[in-house]
């Protein structure tokens, strides 16, 4: 009775987590609140895409803010080369689609290596998609970036769209996580990340599996890179395809609790305020990367399993101590 009293108050508590943020752009207007939440569910979709390759299957990526780039650049491009006035909302299913081709062709050849080979190759990869959009001047218009058309709705309603346009890609993307986990996919990632050459040797296609699991983390990426490009308007490669993205992502994961549903929604929604605030005292210079990177060591020593997994230790301690 009291399991089923503890599982329903986790159950309320998102359910009110979910209420408040549908509600808030409805009862207030402050819109440097609304943009941080907007940030925050930006950084929980890609904090759980990431989880499905690096919590799921144990393969730690650090370039997967190449796939928001990715994604950023497919809607933009689209929306000023191809499709001159058309809203660039109709082409963040394009992004997604986009970043998910992306994900199957170079998952193909980085899903064959593995710990510190794979996590330098994913680096590898942020940094040439950057190279290429920099350089390839006639399509992406290089280091001048890509102006989007500004959104054609009312000042009054200025941020809506794009807040629940985030929040929508949200509820999609821990829907799609919590899916693949509840599927033999699912088991076969588990069973990856404990001991791929067993998982191997019980019948999982250990292949197939590590690129459907970076397939799925980089899709949803990719369709929130397209409405993040339309919110800023303007997108240029060093910004879109930024390593200090992808350390927020993995850092707002092992915050939240790595291979837990809501563990990289709890983290975004904890780090993204910290990092407004580092905005304001820091700027953008290299004491935010000191302090990210003090912030990491720090989660990995006092909370190496996350926010959720710690806090379930400790109430099934003290059950354990009051059952005795």
């Amino acid at each position: 009775m009291i399991e089923r009293l503890r599982g329903h108050g986790w159950h309320l508590a998102i359910a009110a987590g979910l209420v408040f943020l549908a509600g808030y752009p409805l009862v207030s207007d402050n819109l440097y609140y609304q943009n941080m939440i907007i940030l925050s569910l930006l950084l929980a979709v890609m904090g759980s895409g990431w989880n499905i390759i690096s919590g799921y299957t144990g393969y730690v990526s650090l370039g997967q803010s190449a796939f928001l780039g990715i994604g950023a650049y497919t809607t933009a491009l689209l929306s000023v080369r191809v499709f001159d006035g058309a809203s660039p909302f109709w082409f963040v299913p394009v992004s997604a689609v986009v970043a998910g081709v992306f994900a199957a062709v170079v998952g193909a050849v980085l899903m064959r290596t593995r710990g510190h080979a794979f996590v330098i190759l994913t680096i590898a990869f942020l940094f040439c998609m950057q190279l290429i959009v920099l350089n390839w001047s006639a399509l992406t218009n290089g280091n001048h970036g890509v102006t989007l058309p500004l959104p054609q709705w009312s000042r009054e309603y200025q941020y809506w769209p794009f807040y629940y346009a985030f929040l929508l890609l949200l509820l999609i993307s821990v829907a799609t996580s919590w899916w693949i986990r509840r599927t033999k996919l699912g088991l076969g990632l588990l069973a990856i990340r404990e001991d791929e050459h067993k998982a191997g040797g019980v019948g999982v296609n250990t292949p197939i599996y590590k690129v459907l699991a970076f397939v799925a983390s980089a899709v949803w990426i990719g369709a929130a890179g397209g409405v993040y490009a339309y919110y800023l308007t303007f997108i240029d490669p060093r910004g879109m395809f930024d390593i200090v993205v992808s350390v927020q992502i993995v850092l707002a994961v092992l915050l939240g609790g790595r291979g837990t549903l809501w563990g990289p929604v709890l983290g975004a929604f904890v780090l993204e305020p910290l990092n407004e605030t580092t905005n304001q005292h820091f700027g953008s210079g290299n004491e935010r990367l000191i302090f990210f990177g003090g912030l990491l060591a720090l989660v990995v020593l006092l909370l190496p399993r996350g926010i959720i997994p710690s806090v379930q230790e400790l109430l099934a301690r003290r059950r354990d101590a009051g059952s005795r």
